[in-house]
Parts: structure tokens; sequence; C-alpha cells
């Protein structure tokens, strides 16, 4: 049986778990989907969504069999209410169905839900070349574009960038505005390759900077992010996101630059670890996608190294007929395909 499951965290707490337990050789839990703690740069629901959850910004399924959980998938709400991104899906271990069942019956359930709720597009990523990502495509998923992790690691000494000695020259750089959410969004098409576009349908400026930057006014909620952009007059040349790592949690950077000014990419990079390293000296991770060649030469010669690669997926879906109900045709004449129908008022059944 497949249910939904009170707003608490529980896949994030089995992960944590699970993660604990791999470090001792022991499994917990077969993660397909699960979201690293340098990924969730989701901006937070309002506070009142936390008091009374009528609109979760996460849903959570559990399988279960008899009171023991056989499995279960989370969703997160994008800022455009239309998109959700599986944060999580697993089946747990020493369960006495086959994973690929389970997983299989929380993936179509969560595209029914989803459905059901008016959503029009279900992203989800997940490791290259594993045995499930076939299960993905048969759902009616679509790859689009790997994302790709690196990391810098400030401990080893001998990385090739080092941090520098002296503040990089960058005289376009300045504070992220609201006025600069049109620059963005143009910045984005630029660098996007065109089967990306159709993919995730990002077509509203304010819709595209809510997810990239944030809250576009200041809150509690953006302390310990900054973002920066490089103005060079006739469009925004780039744009970078620092993220403050705090507790068990490392430092991350979110990099686009245009593809007319890839020279800014290594001097933003070092400006960003010089002052992430100055507030904290941790590790720092960045995601970037496999189009970005330039950024990924920018990284690799700063110092950072490839951790990881991830296929990004996204299923459209159809929404549900819930109510069928009749107009009339604006011809009076119908042709219907066949003999013997001639000019009638005739009345056409739609599912809306």
């Amino acid at each position: 049986m497949i249910r939904p499951v009170l707003y608490v965290d529980l896949p994030g707490i089995i992960y944590a778990i699970d993660h604990r337990a791999r470090s001792r050789q022991h499994e917990l839990a077969n993660f397909v989907c699960w979201l690293e703690p340098v990924e969730n740069a989701l901006p937070p629901p309002p506070i009142l969504r936390h008091i009374l959850p009528l609109h979760p910004a996460a849903r959570t399924w559990i399988c279960e069999d008899h009171w023991r959980l056989l499995g279960f998938a989370q969703v997160l709400e994008r800022p455009s209410h239309t998109t959700w991104e599986l944060s999580y899906l697993a089946s747990m271990a020493q369960a006495n169905l086959a994973s690929e069942d389970i997983l299989a019956a929380l993936l179509d359930y969560t595209l029914e839900m989803a459905a059901m709720h008016g959503i029009l597009r279900v992203f989800a990523k997940v490791e290259d070349d594993i045995p499930e990502l076939e299960m993905f495509h048969r759902s009616g998923f679509q790859r689009y574009a790997r994302e790709l992790t690196y990391v810098y690691d400030p401990q080893q000494s001998d990385a090739p960038g080092s941090l520098p000695l002296h503040e990089p020259d960058l005289p376009s750089l300045r504070r992220w505005n609201r006025h600069h959410v049109w620059g963005l969004y143009q910045l984005y098409r630029a660098v996007t390759p065109q089967r990306v576009l159709t993919a995730e349908l990002l077509e509203n400026s304010e819709e595209y900077a809510r997810l990239q930057v944030g809250s576009l006014r200041p809150s509690v909620f953006s302390q310990g992010s900054e973002n920066y952009v490089c103005d060079v007059g006739v469009r925004i040349g780039a744009w970078v996101r620092l993220y403050r790592g705090n507790g068990s949690k490392p430092h991350r950077i979110a990099l686009i630059v245009h593809p007319e000014h890839t020279d800014l990419a290594e001097p933003l990079l070092r400006f960003a670890i010089r002052r992430l390293l100055a507030a904290d000296v941790r590790r720092i991770y960045c995601l970037v996608r496999e189009y970005d060649s330039f950024v990924i030469t920018a990284l690799r010669n700063s110092g950072f190294e490839q951790a990881s690669t991830k296929v990004l997926l996204v299923r459209h879906v159809a929404l549900l007929a819930t109510r069928q109900s009749t107009v009339p045709l604006l011809e009076q004449r119908a042709v219907y395909g066949l003999k013997g129908l001639g000019t009638v008022n005739s009345r056409q059944k739609i599912m809306r």
C-alpha cells in the first residue's frame, strides 16, 4: 500500500542514517534519487506554510506492507507551483518484495499524484549508467542533460588552484539587485542549448530568478548566501552565487558565464574561493552542466576535481480529466465522416 505521510522530512532522516550505516559497511536503503545537502538550494516556503502546510513544498509517500516500510518517495515543489523535483526515491533493504517493483510502484504513484495536483513537469536526477535508469525511461522520463559535481578541497596544498595571494580584477562585479532579473534570464538563454530550454520551459524571468537566486527580497532565509553579477553594460556577463556551509554542509558555488565573456570564469571562481574560505575553511562544491565547457575548464584550472555525474530527466505530465460537459459547435454543419448526417444543431462532448 502507498500512502502519504505527515509533513516531516522522513526521507532525509533515513538518508542520514543510511549514510552513517554505509560508513560501517551496512546498508539501510537503496537510494535511486537523493538530495545532497549541497543541492538543497530551493528557497524555503513562507513561515505560514511551515505552520499550516495546506500546500506543502514537500510531499512524501511511503510504500508499506502490514506497517513494514518498503520504500518511499518525496518531491519538492518549485517556485512556479507547476513543477516537482523528485528529491528522494528509495527502497528499503531486506524488503520482502523486489526493489525494482517497489521503486516502479512509487514512481508511477508519484506521476499520478502530479496529474491530480495540476503539475505539468516532474524532474529527476539519477546517477549515470545505473540499472534503474531504464525504469525511468519506461515511465516516460526523457534525458536532456548531464550535471557534473566538482569539488575543491582546500586541505590539498598541491592543488593547482590554491588560494591566490591577490584579489582578482573584476571592475564589472556588482551585488545582485532585483533589476538584474531580466538580465539573468537572458544569460540563461544564451548559454543553454535548445533541447534543455524545451525540456525545462522556464519562460518567466522571475520564476527563473527565484529558482537560482532564491527570494527576490532580502530575508532571514537568504543569510549565508550571496549573489553577484558582472554587468558589462549591454548584458550580464556572468552570475555567481555563494552558499556558506554550516554544520556538516560544505560550501557551494553556482556559476553561469556568457559565451562571449568566458574570461570572467576564472577570476570569478578565485573571488568566490577567497570569500568562502575567509569565512570558514571547508570543501567547496560546484554543480555544472556538461555543455558549460568553459566553466568546466575554469573549475579544473582552479583546483576543482570531478566527483560524480548525474543524468537530468524530465517527465511531461498530462492533466487528468475529472469533469465532463458539452459545448455547442461553432458551425451548424458537423462533418463526422459518416453518411446520412446533414445540417443539424449538434453538441460535442469534451473533457476538461
